[in-house]
């Protein structure tokens, strides 16, 4: 079926993606390949279990791209301050050499040898690339959700019909106050 090919090859190309990663940090959480690979493959023998794994692994990864994101913007404000901070320093003392205020050029010359600008340009490589990580993954599982249901379907198609049912029960949803739960009790009471 050409719509499965398709799915499985771009779905494998996002889990080579995610293998190209040693590991990488999100804020104070590191991530390795190692763990999360085995989380992205298919066990198409209980598909079923799949996809409710895969649908909570695609939420929490869009959190953690949602907070990658906000980690990067806030390391992009923190260098931004460094160096309007440093740039200002810089442009209000007279250089050594001359004894005259440096232009822009030279400032800027001078803020990029400063020692601190490499930290600060891998903190904001980091901080990019886990984004661009965190993203990724959330991608792979929503993809990993759509290629488990092209499966279902193809397997359907090969049987003939659906190869299981999904029967969902008429509960009654509990309280979410104790508060309620008294008054529906004393309801009931009072209704008899």
């Amino acid at each position: 079926m050409e719509i499965l090919e398709i799915s499985v090859v771009a779905f494998e190309d996002l889990i080579d993606r995610v293998a190209s990663f040693e590991s990488f940090r999100i804020a104070d959480r590191v991530y390795s390949a190692e763990f999360l690979i085995p989380q992205l493959t298919v066990d198409a023998s209980d598909l079923a279990s799949e996809i409710a794994s895969a649908s909570a692994f695609a939420f929490y990864w869009g959190q953690e791209a949602c907070r990658a994101r906000r980690f990067k913007a806030q390391m992009e404000a923190s260098y931004r301050t460094w160096r309007d901070r440093t740039w200002l320093e810089l442009k209000a003392s007279p250089t050594a050499e001359t004894n005259k205020f440096p232009t822009d050029a030279q400032c800027e010359k001078m803020l990029h040898q400063a020692s601190t600008y490499g930290t600060w340009r891998g903190r904001l490589d980091d901080a990019q690339e886990s984004a661009e990580m965190a993203e990724s993954l959330y991608e792979a599982f929503r993809m990993k959700v759509d290629l488990i249901k092209v499966m279902q379907k193809h397997l359907e198609n090969e049987a003939g019909g659906a190869p299981y049912s999904v029967v969902v029960d008429n509960r009654q949803t509990p309280a979410r106050s104790p508060q309620v739960a008294a008054q529906n009790e004393q309801g009931e009471d009072g209704d008899e």
